[in-house]
C-alpha cells in the first residue's frame, strides 16, 4: 500500500520521478511507475493502487491536460486530490475549482518555497498530523524522457492507466466487483466495459426487478379479476434508480465493440430495450485499443 498516488503524463516522467523522489526522502511510500504483477489486467490493478493510497497527486502540464488517462485518474481520485502544475497550462474543465500548487518555477531544488507547500501538503494529506523528515537532497539524475505518443496506445511501464477510487481494495474480475463498478459509475459512459462486466449487471439490474416486483406484491397484493399486482411504488422506485447505470454500462459496452455510446439508447426504447440489452452482452470487444479507450481485457 502507498502512502502517494502519482498521476502524470508521459512525456512529463522526468518532472514525475523528480517529485516522487521528494516525497520519498521524506518518508512518504510512492506509486507512480507502474509495473504490473504478472496475472492482473492493467487497469485493475492500477485501480487498486489508486484506492489504497491516502493522497493523490496529478501533475498537469500541456500534456498532461489532454490525456484521457490523466483526467480519468484525476476524476476518480478526486476526493484526495491534491493537483499541481509543471507549466502554464490550466487545469481541465471540471478540476479548477481544485487549488492547485504551482511548481512552474520549480527546478529540482528541493529547499524551495513551491516544494515545501506542496510537499507538506501531499504529506500532510497522506500522514495527517505527523511531521515530516528534513528536506532531502538533490537525487540521482532521472533518465532522458521518452518520445511523445499520440493516440491511444498500449500502456508501457511508465505511463498512467485507467482507475477508480471510493471501494475497498478487491478483485474487481469477480461479479460484486463489476456491479459495484457500474454503480460507482452512475453516470459516466466514457471508456470500456467487457462483457463480463456488462452481463453481470444486467443480471443484477434483472434480479432488483424481480425483488422489487415480489415486495409490491406482498404490499399490494394482486388483483383476483385481472390477476396483476396493485402496487407498483418499489418497482417504479427500483427502476428509476437504475436508469442512469444502465444506460452508462451499456454506453461503455458500446465503446468496447467500437460503436458510439448513443447506442446505449436501445436498451431504453419499450418492448425491445431488453433484447437489445442481451445482444450488447454476446457482441465480442475490439481487441486491443479504440477511439474510447485501452482493451479492458488486456494484461
Amino acid at each position: 500500500m502507498s502512502d502517494v498516488f502519482i498521476s502524470y503524463a508521459r512525456e512529463d516522467s522526468v518532472q514525475a520521478e523528480r517529485v516522487a523522489r521528494g516525497l520519498e526522502a521524506m518518508g512518504l511510500s510512492v506509486f507512480w511507475d507502474n509495473e504490473i504483477p504478472p496475472g492482473q489486467t492493467w487497469a485493475d490493478y492500477i485501480e487498486t493502487k489508486l484506492q489504497q493510497c491516502n493522497a493523490a497527486v496529478v501533475l498537469w502540464s500541456q500534456h498532461s491536460t489532454k490525456s484521457q488517462w490523466v483526467r480519468e485518474e484525476a476524476r476518480m481520485g478526486r476526493s484526495k486530490l491534491i493537483p499541481a502544475k509543471l507549466d502554464v497550462a490550466e487545469p481541465p474543465f471540471g478540476f479548477g475549482d481544485v487549488q492547485a500548487a504551482d511548481l512552474s518555477q520549480w527546478g529540482g531544488d528541493y529547499n524551495h518555497p513551491q516544494w515545501s507547500r506542496f510537499a507538506n501538503a501531499v504529506f500532510a494529506k497522506a500522514r495527517g498530523a505527523q511531521q515530516p523528515v528534513a528536506a532531502p537532497q538533490a537525487p540521482p539524475s532521472p533518465p532522458a524522457p521518452q518520445p511523445q505518443q499520440t493516440g491511444w496506445q498500449t500502456p508501457p511501464p511508465a505511463q498512467q492507466a485507467w482507475s477508480a477510487n471510493q471501494s475497498a481494495a478487491r478483485d474487481k474480475s469477480s461479479p460484486v466487483g463489476y456491479i459495484q463498478k457500474c454503480l460507482r459509475l452512475y453516470v459516466d459512459g466514457k471508456g470500456r466495459a467487457r462483457r463480463s462486466e456488462y452481463g453481470w449487471f444486467f443480471v443484477f439490474a434483472f434480479l432488483v426487478g424481480l425483488v422489487s416486483a415480489f415486495v409490491d406484491i406482498g404490499i399490494g397484493g394482486i388483483d383476483p379479476y385481472t390477476g396483476v399486482q396493485n402496487s407498483y411504488i418499489v418497482t417504479l422506485i427500483a427502476g428509476l434508480a437504475l436508469i442512469a447505470p444502465t444506460v452508462s454500462a451499456a454506453s461503455r459496452r458500446a465503446h468496447d465493440f467500437g460503436q458510439s455510446g448513443w447506442l446505449a439508447a436501445l436498451v431504453c426504447v419499450p418492448y425491445i430495450g431488453w433484447l437489445a440489452a442481451l445482444v450488447f452482452i454476446f457482441i465480442p470487444g475490439q481487441p486491443g485499443s479504440n477511439l474510447h479507450g485501452p482493451d479492458p481485457k488486456a494484461a
